[in-house]
């Protein structure tokens, strides 16, 4: 089982042609995520702080509909946050959120499962980052939970960056903190776009050093560039995985799908559980190479859609099959 931790908010969707409408539409990173494993048809469980109000209706259906686990969430009295998404002329989103005091961020201790009741799940790996994890009190809530468990070394703890910079954060203390949540997890994913920010480069930097000394002690760090696919660093060694060509739509939900597949495919090689480390320098490189590119076209099929509608397995086994001809 994976479990998945962290906002299921709504996205208020518009393009900016659109004459000031926008589609109200079940998102967040997280929530993303589970959506795309239980497509996938992965034992997953989602956790999140889901509201009462009616956007956190709409939340809850979403995701159970689609066969997401929901037996981990929170029923939270706080309002559901709200992002606002622009798409452009490209395809890409940009993002304005309303997030103050909502439900996503009032994480407490108790909330959250021991590591004993997680192995009794048999919890493969635990997925987090992006907002729930910047936005306090609970990222810091969350923070601790999770180097809690990376001390028991129970489950491979993945974390995604997905940083939100229109959200005002100041980008030493950004630094400082995705530091300090890399240093206890074992999968760490970036897009280049995140890590340029990170460390005020520019567009187009060279990344590898910065990648490469975040893999030290065993770790799997993934750079995914957009059009320009995935770079993948473990064991000392670099893989590139490309990027199919597709019919553009928008990139909403396309990282959060490459995370899940990714993820997925890596547990079918046993990549992933009890002792984490040592499964990943177990892994090769040719499993690895795979795992990106599957998830590299579970991502591009994703843009090729209005919104986040990740495939099924079937559907990214037949692109890729289609692909190989």
């Amino acid at each position: 089982m994976i479990l998945v931790i962290g906002e299921a908010l709504i996205d208020l969707i518009g393009s900016a042609d659109a004459g000031g409408k926008y589609q109200a539409v079940v998102g967040g990173a997280n929530a993303n995520v589970a959506l795309a494993l239980a497509r996938r048809g992965v034992d997953q469980r989602f956790m999140g702080r889901i509201s009462s109000d009616g956007f956190g209706q709409q939340i809850r259906e979403r995701l159970s509909s689609n066969g997401v686990n929901l037996d981990y969430s929170i029923s939270a009295r706080e309002q559901t946050s709200l992002a606002v998404a622009t798409i452009g002329d490209g395809g890409s989103a940009s993002y304005s959120f309303y997030v103050d005091g909502t439900a996503d961020w009032g994480w407490t201790e108790a909330e959250l499962p021991s590591a004993i009741e997680l192995a009794s799940l048999d919890t493969k790996a635990v997925q987090f980052g992006c907002l729930a994890m910047a936005i306090a009190p609970g990222g810091l809530v969350l923070e601790q939970w999770l180097g809690g468990l990376y001390e028991v070394g129970e489950s491979t703890l993945s974390h995604d960056l997905n940083i939100r910079s229109a959200l005002g954060f100041e980008r030493t203390s950004e630094l400082t903190r995705v530091l300090r949540i890399n240093a206890h997890s074992h999968i760490i994913k970036a897009s280049d776009a995140d890590i340029e920010w990170l460390y005020d480069l520019p567009v187009g930097a060279e990344l590898d050093s910065i990648a490469t000394d975040w893999s030290q002690g065993g770790k799997l760090v993934v750079i995914t560039r957009g059009g320009d696919g995935a770079t993948l660093f473990l064991n000392g060694n670099k893989l590139h995985a490309r990027a199919p060509k597709i019919n553009l739509v928008d990139t909403v939900g396309a990282g959060d799908t490459f995370m899940a597949n990714l993820l997925a495919e890596l547990d079918l090689v046993d990549a992933l559980g009890a002792d984490p480390i040592a499964r990943l320098r177990n892994l090769s490189c040719s499993d690895l190479q795979r795992a990106a590119e599957i998830a590299a076209v579970a991502a591009g099929i994703v843009c090729e859609r209005k919104g986040c509608e990740p495939p099924t397995l079937a559907e990214t086994t037949a692109r890729v099959a289609a692909q190989a001809q």
